[in-house]
């Protein structure tokens, strides 16, 4: 009966000693906070691990810069492309008005589907489509990925900056204004404006920003023009064209002006980032009375993330 009893007795301390060890693990597990720019706690997302994007202080340049975000992990791959699959959200910290990025994906890796002319196999970044953010020195940026990814992040800087027209110097690339006459002529109330973009070494590291705007006269406060992209393809073509769908209406901040000081500015909306592509001219309609210029973008030094 006392063998019986000790028995028992162990078998209650063994079991009470694993149920604190898990409760103890439980506890750190719901401990874990995340801090970020002065200690502000930032959220806990279940199976995500927060990033630190942070960049250089570039003063006034850092108008004329951006930062492109991207989640991946090391992969055996064969010749063809491939990336992962999934996608960004914009979130905003509750109370604050920072902005964070969460980066959800199912695992899944697409590819092209070349025959390759060998099994051989090499060790690269596999990637899901990039994401541009903000470039701002003062404050870091999270960015959630789930468990056994990496993020990268790439300053970008603009090259130049032009004004669109609407007949432009078909010399610029007299291959991509041949493909003109397979895009759309007009649409009513619009004004078609076409870019011809030329060659550039490698244009996977550049990017196009177009920004369609008006010249106001306007106060102190910052003022932009409202209105949406949208992507359109032309049938049996495969060719994309871009339409920008605006009332005209512009929104501003409420600051109050120490004057009543008017200047007249260009008030753009916000550019719409898309790949830099000198083989097909760009074709964009605008709403009339809406001027349209652009920007090139070049990727210049990379840096791998660390944990927050």
């Amino acid at each position: 009966m006392k063998r019986i009893t000790m028995k028992f007795l162990m078998v209650v301390v063994v079991a009470i000693f694993a149920i604190s060890c898990t409760n103890t693990k439980n506890k750190e597990s719901a401990e874990v906070v995340y801090t970020a720019n002065g200690d502000i706690v930032y959220p806990t997302i279940n199976g995500m691990i927060p990033y630190d994007v942070t960049v250089a202080d570039k003063g006034d340049e850092e108008a004329n810069s951006k930062v492109f975000v991207e989640v991946g992990k090391m992969m055996e791959v064969d010749c063809n492309q491939h990336w992962l699959e999934g996608s960004f959200e914009d979130e905003t910290l509750e109370g604050y008005g920072y902005n964070y990025y969460v980066f959800e994906t199912n695992g899944n890796v697409a590819s092209t589907m070349m025959a390759c002319p060998d099994d051989e196999k090499t060790n690269k970044f596999v990637s899901g489509e990039g994401h541009f953010i903000s470039y701002n020195s003062k404050l870091t940026t999270p960015v959630y990925v789930p468990e056994g990814y990496e993020v990268r992040y790439t300053t970008w800087g603009v090259d130049n900056e032009y004004t669109a027209s609407q007949k432009p110097d078909e010399s610029i690339n007299a291959d991509a204004a041949k493909q003109l006459r397979s895009y759309p002529e007009s649409m009513d109330d619009y004004d078609r404006y076409v870019i011809y973009l030329p060659q550039h070494d490698n244009e996977g590291k550049v990017r196009l920003e177009l920004i369609p705007g008006m010249m106001k006269e306007v106060d102190c406060n910052t003022h932009w023009l409202t209105g949406e992209f949208e992507t359109k393809e032309i049938e049996g073509m495969g060719y994309d064209y871009i339409v920008f769908n605006s009332n005209g209406d512009m929104a501003s901040t409420r600051m109050a002006c120490p004057d009543d000081k008017l200047t007249e500015q260009f008030v753009a909306a916000q550019g719409h980032f898309g790949r830099y592509n000198s083989q097909l001219p760009v074709v964009v309609f605008v709403p009339k009375g809406i001027e349209l210029k652009y920007k090139t973008w070049s990727a210049h030094d990379m840096k791998v993330a660390d944990k927050l």
